[in-house]
């Protein structure tokens, strides 16, 4: 195979990560993106490929010629891409999906039918690309994880395997959204009102006092087993809570689905299934959980 690594699509993310590798010694790449002839966005594409030295060729020369084939487009249309390259790969080659896609996609991926030897990795990008380039934190699952993280770590990429499935790799970066996007609508919602009271500052520092020097497993502790046990009384208070949010004049949706979610706690009526002081780690409280909703 002529090179090591090529870039289906060669955007922002694929150029930054070939411009890390290219400075750390590995130059063993090239690119195929189908709007490298298109009048507004190819002569950027043609620029970048020139100032990081990697060839633009043709898709079935990045099918016959790589031996890792990394996707870099985008979630929608990850899937048909997948579809219309792995196919037709050879034994030895590996296809990378570094797409922020639904783990179910992954999934789909990792199903389509392919010859054999022929691997695939389920790349979760952990970070922002530019400015970390190469060295963005990746989780990887499938079957070409191990391969991948044999050539490549050594050029300073910052892979982590799971002992996951495929789709594994993008749940996690999905599902980290849940909480690192949840929590400012929460903020929102809670520092708005509290702005118009005239007691932000305070807010803040009764939040602090309750959050900080906690870790994310300590809060979970302290969250979960507790929250399954006093799930009734907590879905009144939060009632009272959405009550002053609109007295407020503050979108209350954030409260309103936590109180949907304490309802349908409270209906499973959990302080009578585990230990009613709620010393339970999170862990065990959520496989808990999960295994009577089966």
């Amino acid at each position: 195979m002529e090179y090591t690594l090529v870039f289906i699509g060669f955007g922002e993310a694929a150029y930054n990560i070939a411009a890390g590798l290219k400075e750390e010694g590995f130059t063993s790449m090239a690119a195929y993106d189908n709007m490298a002839d298109d009048p507004k966005r190819g002569e950027l594409i043609h620029k970048r490929a020139t100032e990081v030295g990697v060839p633009l060729i043709t898709l079935e020369e990045a099918i016959e010629k790589g031996e890792f084939i990394a996707s870099l487009n985008s979630a929608k249309v990850a899937y048909s891409v997948a579809e219309s390259i792995i196919p037709h790969l050879k034994n030895g080659q590996v296809y990378i999906d570094f797409n922020s896609a639904n783990p179910d996609v992954e999934v789909r991926i990792d199903g389509i039918k392919r010859a054999e030897g022929v691997l695939f990795c389920d790349a979760g990008v952990m970070g922002t690309v530019p400015g970390n380039r190469h060295k963005v934190p990746m989780y990887l699952t499938g079957d070409g994880s191990q391969v991948f993280y044999d050539s490549f770590s050594k050029y300073g990429m910052k892979l982590t395997i799971l002992d996951a499935p495929a789709g594994g790799s993008s749940a996690i970066k999905m599902l980290k959204s849940v909480v690192m996007k949840g929590l400012p609508q929460l903020m929102f919602e809670s520092f708005e009102a509290a702005d118009k009271y005239g007691v932000l500052d305070t807010l803040v520092k009764s939040l602090a006092s309750s959050l900080e020097g906690k870790t994310v497993e300590k809060l979970a502790d302290t969250f979960i087993a507790r929250t399954m046990i006093h799930a009734e009384r907590r879905a009144a208070e939060m009632r009272d809570v959405v009550a002053t949010l609109e007295k407020a004049g503050v979108d209350a949706s954030m409260t309103e689905a936590t109180v949907r979610k304490l309802d349908a706690l409270a209906a499973e009526h959990w302080a009578d299934k585990i230990d009613p002081s709620g010393n339970m780690d999170f862990r065990s409280a959520i496989r808990t959980l999960n295994e009577s909703r089966k």
